[in-house]
């Protein structure tokens, strides 16, 4: 009986050192979807962690765009490289708890965005006011 109960005690030891040592790390996951809308492979994920304690730690993304990253607890900065050049970067701070981190490097919407502006009728004109997109050039209006 005591055989079964040190095999116990063992394994209840070993369940908690185990549970501790995770809450120690983070697991970070994610994709990344380059600006074609495609999953973005073999870009670098880099995590760097602030007061250089530990050497970076890399990946890269697979032929789907995703990478996995165990972090120790810190804050980090985390980039996106493609082809060497920094695409993207944020801080990040390891907790103990999975996290997940996608990019998406397709052109936002607000870049589509066309801003107009309200132009009046000329002084002694009869015509009315009309809209121009901001950033061209009404064409003056011909004069008689």
């Amino acid at each position: 009986m005591s055989y079964r109960f040190n095999i116990g005690v063992f394994l209840a030891i070993a369940f908690a050192f185990s549970a501790t040592l995770s809450a120690q790390t983070s697991s970070i996951e994610g994709h990344v979807v380059g600006t074609n809308g495609q999953p973005l492979r073999d870009a670098e994920i880099r995590f760097e962690q602030k007061g250089r304690q530990i050497s970076p730690i890399i990946d890269r993304t697979d032929l789907n765009g995703h990478y996995t990253a165990t972090l120790p607890r810190g804050l980090y900065k985390m980039s996106l490289t493609e082809h060497g050049t920094v695409r993207a970067f944020i801080t990040v701070k390891a907790t103990g708890k999975n996290s997940r981190i996608d990019f998406d490097l397709r052109p936002s919407a607000e870049k589509k965005i066309r801003h107009y502006v309200w132009v009046g009728g000329e002084t002694g004109s009869h015509l009315p006011g009309h809209w121009v997109e901001a950033g061209i050039r009404a064409s003056p209006s011909p004069t008689p």
